[in-house]
């Protein structure tokens, strides 16, 4: 994901225009968060990005967090990874993309590879179930985590 400060601003300003159409007024605790995930490529759980706000915003709750991000993916202006089985994780990049996923450091890296926008799928083979978009995790260990980056491999 583009984390430039023009990418950022140009999710924020789709951002902005999305919660209009919807009719989601833009309190400054949402704005926060997505701001959050917008400029953040490693796909924080609620947890971090309540770390990150609270020390600005004292008021902010947890369970605020929580509650927006669910308000969000709702209304597909954000997506949930379920790479881990201990923690959600989002997504503000919506653009089709796919998922690079790090066993062991839980890292989780955007990739786009244009062999994958049509898988071959039978419809017939789906019982009847009508796809419509997909994204794929690729499960394994990042370049920082194989064995020869490993400080012990190089002694």
């Amino acid at each position: 994901m583009d984390t430039s400060p023009a990418a950022i601003e140009m999710r924020l300003a789709a951002f902005r225009q999305r919660c209009g159409a919807l009719g989601l007024a833009l309190t400054p605790q949402r704005l926060a968060i997505y701001q959050v995930l917008a400029g953040d490529a490693s796909h924080p759980g609620a947890e971090d990005i309540y770390r990150r706000i609270k020390p600005g915003m004292p008021s902010l709750s947890l369970g605020t967090v929580y509650r927006t991000l669910e308000l969000f993916e709702e209304h597909g202006l954000i997506s949930r990874l379920h790479a881990f089985s201990d923690q959600s994780r989002f997504d503000a990049n919506l653009d089709d993309h796919h998922h690079l996923v790090c066993v062991r450091c839980r890292r989780i890296i955007d990739f786009q590879d244009d062999r994958l926008r049509e898988l071959p799928v039978e419809p017939a083979s789906l019982d009847g179930f009508q796809v419509l978009g997909h994204r794929i995790h690729l499960v394994g260990l990042c370049a920082e985590c194989q064995p020869e980056h490993s400080p012990a491999a190089r002694s």
